[in-house]
């Protein structure tokens, strides 16, 4: 039995009890996402335009002064807490390519077991370089049987939505203007902390650029960090795919203001939008 996920598990939900019931004495600063929205990335630049520790791979539970990035379940306790949105359209399109990753690395261990999982997926014969042709039958598993939280973007959008004590950021704000979205969403979570210079220093630390010798739009299929763009869904999605996603959870993303109405469901070619 491999006990690290176990561990990882227990010490989750005991920081997040921690976090229900002290955020705002310790403090904590959660930053909850549904997986592939950027978590990871935001959360190293908030650590450092506040001057905290980002617990990132503890597996002990935190009770000090830091950010914590996680997936959880809403609960009505949580203070100091940030959501953060992607559209759920990249977020599909991320999550698959984040699949067909670990069966393209020469480095990955047991990948047999990710090639029999997107088999069972996508069918036997599936080329798993298809994107397009993959994309719906990946999207209704991924709604089905979430990976890495326990709901479904729609559920965990939904459910997060519209609360009273969150603080709420948008990848694609970030990738837009990042000092400005960072010193805006600083300011209004901790404006005790704000430090405009120490935020802009953050922000270029933990640039693609930086990370990666990449700029956003240069992508790198067998990198975590791929392509860093908003909107790569254009590039992939086919009718049927956009027809599922609506089916799934086209209400939410009308909500969040990706779009207005369904329509886009009726221009959806990627042949027009291919880079």
């Amino acid at each position: 039995m491999n006990i690290n996920p176990l561990l990882e598990r227990v010490s989750t939900e005991i920081t997040r009890s921690i976090s229900i019931r002290y955020a705002s004495s310790i403090p904590h600063y959660p930053l909850v996402e549904y997986p592939k929205c950027g978590g990871t990335w935001v959360c190293r630049m908030l650590a450092e335009s506040l001057a905290l520790p980002f617990a990132q791979y503890s597996r002990l539970p935190v009770a000090m002064p830091s950010v914590i990035h996680n997936h959880w379940k809403f609960h009505p306790k949580f203070e100091n807490c940030t959501y953060l949105m992607r559209d759920g359209r990249d977020v599909m399109v991320s999550f698959y390519f984040h699949f067909t990753r670990k069966v393209g690395n020469p480095n990955q261990k047991n990948v047999d077991i990710y090639i029999d999982k997107l088999r069972k997926i996508l069918g036997e014969n599936a080329d798993f370089q298809d994107v397009q042709a993959n994309l719906p039958a990946f999207i209704e598993h991924l709604f089905a049987k979430p990976v890495g939280c326990r709901q479904n973007w729609r559920d965990h959008n939904l459910a997060w939505m519209n609360q009273p004590k969150v603080h709420y950021l948008k990848y694609e704000d970030l990738r837009h203007d990042c000092v400005a979205a960072v010193t805006k969403h600083v300011s209004s979570l901790a404006s005790d902390r704000l430090n405009e210079d120490q935020i802009e220093r953050a922000v270029d630390h933990f640039s693609m650029k930086r990370m990666t010798g990449r700029n956003p739009g240069e992508e790198d299929k067998g990198s975590f960090i791929r392509k860093g763009v908003v909107g790569d869904w254009k590039n992939h999605f086919t009718r049927e795919a956009a027809e599922v996603f609506d089916g799934l959870a086209g209400d939410v993303l009308v909500q969040l203001g990706y779009e207005t109405d369904n329509s886009w469901v009726g221009r959806c070619d990627p042949a027009q939008n291919a880079e």
